[in-house]
């Protein structure tokens, strides 16, 4: 069996070997446009505030990666176009100009998703950038060594937006975020989203929400952002908003896509359109998920699971919450860290469907466990009776999740 992989993530990679797990005469083909192995575009920004070794060592893990699992992995390819009825690619070496037809058995696109710069004047501006490749990382790299890089705008309060956040202020950076929402992260109730953000404000994260951009005053080089209320020193933007899911290579295939333009997959991300696959930022299950994440800034970690009640009310279930807080550690110990969880569920039967944490360390654990409840069908009781490991050292009597799950009555 052939299998050709679109883009190098690693999701894309793991799916075709998912697809070839009994077949061992299978023969995997990947084909990436750039000129690198792709890190993952989710956390891409980590790489921005690392050494440029770092970085050549996550390349170089990629290139091990697939050598050794016998993956033939080719860069500077860009798959044109699908043909679904043939089973075949059209292909461009990007370095020769050469176009060329290669045949599937199975095809997994992993194109992944671009976050849009806002089209308003000055946004071709040096300093006006998005973060969708390596390339572009090695460009920020070196344009915020650059000792007049002080003041960083990020476009958007999203999971990326944070990330950023997260990076620049290790850089020691003056950091500010615009988004037009009037809030951070819409997937968290509003409680939380603003816990959160006076928590992010601690740790030197400025916030201008309820504006939009209107343009990028400056020379050459950006300058400003001017939004509906007013102006900020800017010499460097990022767009961190708007993903746009990059599914033109599904144009003429059949395959059915999602209101935002994500190719809707089933639990085993396959498209309507037989042989087709598709995971990543590109796809979206036709069922929902869980969109289990985490993500730290500073001294905060946040990570949620499931759905919020606000999702849970407006989706017609009967849906109440509780929020509670405890410690990792016991107290005795060094640095216990406080952990607050607001946990989602359905009035009547107790059934978990969703939950937000957020605090010092060790919330993305916490959030693992309630995501296997979720997942299982437990109800806020069944989760509190289970038998949470106790040490001395590392975990206390009676865990966070335990703790929130007691408070359901």
């Amino acid at each position: 069996m052939k299998i050709i992989v679109i883009g190098s993530i690693a999701a894309g990679v793991s799916a075709a070997s998912r697809l070839t797990a009994h077949d061992t005469a299978s023969r995997i083909t990947v084909y990436e446009k750039g000129a690198f192995y792709s890190c993952g575009t989710d956390g891409l920004p980590h790489y921005i505030g690392v050494t440029i070794d770092e970085l050549k060592s996550a390349i170089r893990s990629k290139e091990t990666e697939l050598a050794a699992a016998g993956i033939n992995a080719c860069l500077m390819h860009e798959v044109r176009s699908i043909n679904a009825a043939a089973h075949t690619v059209s292909v461009c070496d990007l370095s020769t100009g050469r176009v060329f037809e290669d045949h599937y058995d199975k095809l997994v696109v992993a194109v992944g998703s671009t976050n849009l710069i806002p089209q308003v004047p000055g946004s071709d501006k040096v300093g006006v950038h998005s973060v969708k490749s390596v390339e572009d990382v090695i460009f920020l790299k070196e344009f915020v060594r650059t000792p007049y890089v002080r003041d960083i705008v990020i476009l958007g309060a999203t999971w990326t937006g944070l990330e950023l956040a997260k990076v620049f202020l290790k850089l020691g950076r003056n950091v500010r975020i615009i988004d037009g929402n009037s809030r951070i992260l819409p997937e968290f109730d509003p409680d939380v989203s603003e816990l959160i953000k006076k928590q992010l404000e601690l740790e030197g994260v400025k916030f201008s929400l309820g504006e939009t951009v209107r343009s990028f005053p400056g020379r050459t080089f950006v300058e400003q952002v001017q939004t509906n209320r007013n102006s900020y020193n800017c010499d460097l933007c990022i767009a961190a908003d708007n993903a746009a899911p990059n599914t033109a290579i599904f144009a003429g295939t059949g395959v059915e896509l999602s209101g935002n333009g994500a190719a809707l997959v089933d639990d085993e991300l396959s498209t309507n359109v037989a042989g087709i696959y598709a995971v990543g930022n590109c796809a979206v299950s036709r069922r929902g998920n869980l969109h289990t994440t985490s993500i730290r800034v500073g001294d905060t970690e946040i990570a949620r699971t499931g759905i919020s009640e606000t999702a849970a009310r407006q989706a017609g279930i009967r849906a109440a919450s509780v929020t509670g807080s405890g410690n990792d550690r016991p107290g005795i110990c060094p640095n216990p860290q406080k952990i607050s969880i607001k946990l989602v569920y359905e009035q009547g039967s107790g059934r978990i469907i969703g939950a937000q944490a957020w605090g010092g360390k060790n919330v993305a654990t916490r959030i693992n466990a309630i995501a296997v409840a979720i997942t299982a069908g437990m109800t806020a009781k069944q989760l509190a009776s289970v038998d949470f490991c106790f040490s001395s050292a590392e975990s206390t009597i009676w865990d966070p999740v335990q703790i929130v799950c007691g408070l359901v009555r």
